[in-house]
C-alpha cells in the first residue's frame, strides 16, 4: 500500500522523513512548486531518501475555478520547477483537491502523467483534527490502499502537520500489523501492472 503527502515541502518535512526513515517506510511527496521554491534543495533530500516525488500544482488553486489556460500554466510551471529540482520529469499527479478539470485531465495525459487519487483519507487539514482523530478515519487499510495525508499547514489550519505528524506512528502501526508494507505510489502501481 502507498502512503502520500500533499503540499510540501514545507517547515516539518525533516520530521516526516525521519519517523519515515525509523518505519522503513517509503513515500510519495505531491509537492506544490511554490513550496519548492521556498525550500531549494529538499527535493534531492526526499529523492536521496528513497521516496518519490509526484506533481501537486504550481499554487494550491481549485481547478474547477480557473480557465483551461491558468490550469495548464499552472501545472507547467510546477513541472519545470520540480524538474529543475530532481533532474528528471515526475510521472505522477494529483490535483488540489482531488478536483478534476478537463484541462487538467488533457493536459496530464500531454505531460505523460498517471493521474492519482486516494482511497483513504484522514482530513488531517481540518482544524478539529487530532492525531487519533486522523488514525481513526484512516482505519484499517488494505493492500492497494493509497492515503491521502498533509505534510504541511500553508493551505490548511495553522499547525495541522503537527496532527498528522502525531497520527503517522498510530497510522504505520495500523499498516503493519496488517501485514502491509508502505511503498511510493509509482512502485504500487507498476506491481499492480504485473499480476493479471
Amino acid at each position: 500500500m502507498a502512503l502520500t503527502f500533499d503540499d510540501g515541502p514545507d517547515r516539518g518535512l525533516d520530521a516526516f522523513l525521519g519517523l519515515l526513515e525509523e518505519a522503513e517506510a517509503r513515500a510519495t511527496f505531491f509537492v506544490v512548486g511554490e513550496q519548492v521554491e521556498r525550500a531549494p534543495g529538499r527535493l534531492r533530500e526526499i529523492v536521496s531518501r528513497g521516496h518519490e516525488v509526484a506533481v501537486h500544482c504550481y499554487q494550491h488553486h481549485d481547478h474547477l475555478y480557473m480557465t483551461p489556460q491558468q490550469v495548464i500554466r499552472d501545472m507547467r510551471r510546477a513541472k519545470r520547477i520540480i524538474e529543475e529540482e530532481i533532474g528528471y520529469s515526475p510521472r505522477l499527479f494529483r490535483p488540489p483537491y482531488g478536483r478534476y478539470s478537463l484541462a487538467y485531465w488533457l493536459e496530464a495525459r500531454r505531460q505523460g502523467w498517471e493521474r492519482v487519487h486516494w482511497t483513504r483519507w484522514g482530513r488531517d487539514w481540518d482544524a478539529f483534527s487530532t492525531p487519533w482523530s486522523i488514525a481513526e478515519k484512516i482505519g484499517c487499510p488494505k493492500a492497494g490502499d493509497i492515503i491521502l495525508l498533509h505534510d504541511s499547514d500553508r493551505y490548511a489550519d495553522p499547525f495541522s502537520w503537527h496532527n498528522t505528524l502525531g497520527a503517522l506512528p498510530l497510522i504505520l502501526e495500523s499498516i503493519f500489523d496488517a501485514g502491509l508494507h508502505v511503498r511510493p505510489v509509482g512502485e504500487l502501481l507498476d506491481a499492480g501492472r504485473n499480476f493479471p
